[in-house]
Order: structure tokens, then C-alpha cells, then sequence
């Protein structure tokens, strides 16, 4: 099984490299500039955010074609990059990013499965083909840039993909509803976020909680 990990900040070098911070906020300001010259709302594209990375680690490839679980390759890891927002980083927990869908199929009985909380057919048809897709994989980390809509700051952490020792029988037990529309899943510390089947869009989702991930975080510019 997996979980999510945040990395502490003192390690980031040895995966993102030592001018990592710096040379992110100068591709991102350059991506910003169209917008502030016209003096429009600056929209980022979720490609956007994983150009930027690739540019800024030395050696490293864009490789974000939608059917990796890497959007860069580096010569320490593959990152899959996220591009999140929150109202207020102290506060707010952040926006959902979605890292597994499965597209919906008029026979495949995925709404019984839910109604019936039939976890154990849940979990086959969601954490199995995202471990499926982790397999090969090296070094995996999720890099989290998020946006504070307030004061317009953007932040960053490092979560390191790891292989922990769980069951699928104790898997399936930490499983529960979450209200009417989703389903928790133990892959990340609540502490630091939390990881759901989300029922309307059929998709595994992660919300980072700022809080909790405040040591972690890692203030890189203003836009």
C-alpha cells in the first residue's frame, strides 16, 4: 500500500535541487507577465505549474502527457505536480486535486457498490489501478504548489510517495463514508490532508490541510 509523506524542507534539495525555490518563482513570474501587462486575473494552467518544474531542476524532463502518474522526470525521482489554492494557508484546507478516474460505464455497478459500502469492490476499482500505475515508478514525490487566493502568495511542499506495510483487509477497515458524496481513504495522515473517493466525479481526491503541513511548507513568490 501507499501514503502520502510530507518531506521535511532540510531534504528538499537532494530531489528538487539547491536554487529550486528561486529559479520557480523566475518561470512563474515570466508565465504571470501577459496577464500584468494587460492588467488581467492571471490564469495558470494546470500545465503550466509542471513546465515551470521541469524548467527549474536541472536535467529534468516534462513528461505530463495525462497518462503518467509523472508529469517531470529527474535524475532522483519522478514528481507528479499539483497545482492547488486555498483562501487562507493558516486556515483553509486546499482545493481538491484528483489522481485517479475511473471513467464512468453503464455496467460496471460502481453506484451498488457505494449504496451497499462495499468497500473491498471499491478499493479494486480505484487504489488498485493507482498502485498499478505507481509500479515502475522512481522515487515518486507529489509536489503541491498552492495558491493563497488573499494575499495572492504561493507556497509549495514535497510529499514523498511511500510503500508502507498495510494490509488490504486493514485498508478496507479504515475505510468510511464521509458524509453522501465520497469515501476516506488511509493514504495520508489527517494531520496533513485527506485522500477520498469523491462518489460525483468517480475519482480518488486529495485535499492538503495547511495547517496541519505548515513546517512543510515553503513560501516561493507573490503573483
Amino acid at each position: 500500500m501507499i501514503k502520502f509523506v510530507p518531506v521535511p524542507i532540510n531534504e528538499h534539495d537532494l530531489i528538487l535541487g539547491k536554487d529550486f525555490n528561486s529559479r520557480f518563482a523566475k518561470e512563474m513570474k515570466e508565465y504571470y507577465k501577459p496577464f500584468v501587462k494587460k492588467k488581467r486575473d492571471i490564469q495558470v494552467a494546470k500545465e503550466t505549474w509542471e513546465y515551470a518544474v521541469a524548467d527549474s531542476i536541472d536535467g529534468a524532463t516534462w513528461v505530463g502527457s495525462g497518462h503518467n502518474v509523472a508529469d517531470v522526470k529527474t535524475t532522483n525521482a519522478d514528481i507528479d505536480v499539483k497545482g492547488l489554492s486555498t483562501n487562507d494557508i493558516k486556515n483553509h484546507k486546499t482545493t481538491e486535486a484528483s489522481f485517479l478516474q475511473n471513467n464512468k460505464q453503464a455496467t460496471d455497478g460502481f453506484v451498488k457498490l457505494f449504496e451497499s459500502k462495499d468497500y473491498k469492490s471499491l478499493k479494486e476499482m480505484f487504489v488498485d489501478p493507482l498502485l498499478k500505475k505507481h509500479e515502475g515508478t522512481n522515487n515518486l514525490h507529489l509536489l503541491s504548489v498552492i495558491r493563497e487566493k488573499d494575499t495572492k502568495k504561493v507556497y509549495y511542499c514535497l510529499l514523498r510517495v511511500e510503500d508502507i506495510a498495510l494490509s488490504d483487509s486493514d485498508f478496507i477497515a479504515q475505510m468510511s463514508m464521509n458524509g453522501k458524496r465520497s469515501v476516506s481513504m488511509p493514504m495520508i495522515d489527517p494531520v496533513y490532508g485527506d485522500t477520498y473517493l469523491y462518489i460525483p466525479k468517480r475519482r480518488l481526491e486529495l485535499r492538503l490541510n495547511c495547517k496541519g503541513l505548515e513546517p512543510f511548507l515553503v513560501y516561493s513568490h507573490t503573483y
